[in-house]
């Protein structure tokens, strides 16, 4: 059996309490009925971050576990999946399709090499890795307004532009670069000369890193009032990636050199002040 193949069930609870996600306090803000189903949508969101990336299994295994979930989602009883999702899409009324997505998303990550020829090609791949499961999250936040979307889809490039930075020397490692091309080219950079600590790469991710604290602003506008308690969860991850990407700002952005993290003071810091209305 193909190890990364659906589980009858995911046992999200289970999965957020080993994985440690500074998340898991944002989870327990939630009444215990929704807390339980983004348990079980974060535990989904780690299934298919392994076919993507889990280095014990080759190419073909993730492949083929990758097929697996695509039929799951496309048969119109969910057959396939497991059984605590199947109830969970059923009971919020979320989108078989929205999952197909981000598994499309995840085939990418598949690809060797990993490559971006634009800005446009980039945004797709942000709204199927992390816009749609921010869509997938606001039926079990409560928040599920036009306006609220369009916030969930600005988060989501916002939160995925940072982790390209954050993961720039590990992606480069696996044959994967998500900058464009087409700038980077424009930049007088290419595949070889980006690898270099010189002054055109660091003016070029300075750029990339400003136009994702930019995105978190304009999500931070697009918030609706009325929804600011329901999407506190939502609000805690903002918080702790803009306060990740500006420590990776202010020392020199060298991302090719470490992975940077936030200290458990810093995670803190950044929840508090959601929790006190400053976020």
């Amino acid at each position: 059996m193909n190890p990364l193949s659906p589980p009858a069930r995911l046992d999200g609870g289970c999965v957020v309490r080993a994985s440690g996600s500074s998340f898991a306090p944002a989870f327990r803000l939630l009444p215990p009925e929704r807390r339980s189903d983004l348990e079980t949508l974060y535990a989904f969101c780690r299934a298919a971050d392994d076919i993507a990336d889990h280095g014990d299994h080759d190419l073909n295994t993730r492949r083929e576990a990758l097929e697996e979930w695509r039929a799951a989602f496309l048969d119109p009883g969910l057959h396939g999946a497991p059984e605590d999702l199947r109830s969970m899409m059923q009971r919020r009324k979320l989108a078989p399709g929205l999952f197909v997505e981000l598994l499309d998303g995840i085939a990418t990550d598949l690809h060797s090499p990993v490559r971006m020829n634009a800005r446009a090609d980039l945004d797709l791949y942000c709204h199927r890795v992390a816009g749609v499961v921010g869509l997938l999250c606001l039926p079990i936040f409560g928040a599920d307004s036009a306006r609220c979307r369009d916030y969930a889809e600005t988060l989501g490039r916002a939160l995925q532009y940072t982790n390209i930075l954050r993961d720039t020397a590990s992606d480069l490692k696996r044959g994967r670069i998500y900058y464009p091309l087409d700038e980077l080219t424009a930049s007088g950079l290419d595949d070889g000369s980006f690898m270099r600590d010189d002054g055109k790469r660091r003016d070029y991710l300075e750029t990339f890193a400003a136009g994702a604290a930019e995105l978190f602003t304009i999500a931070s506008d697009q918030l609706p009032a009325a929804d600011r308690r329901a999407l506190r969860p939502a609000r805690m991850m903002a918080a702790v990636y803009a306060k990740l990407l500006r420590k990776m700002r202010v020392d020199g952005l060298r991302v090719t050199e470490q992975r940077y993290r936030l200290t458990s003071a810093e995670k803190i810091t950044a929840l508090a002040e959601v929790m006190l209305g400053r976020q």
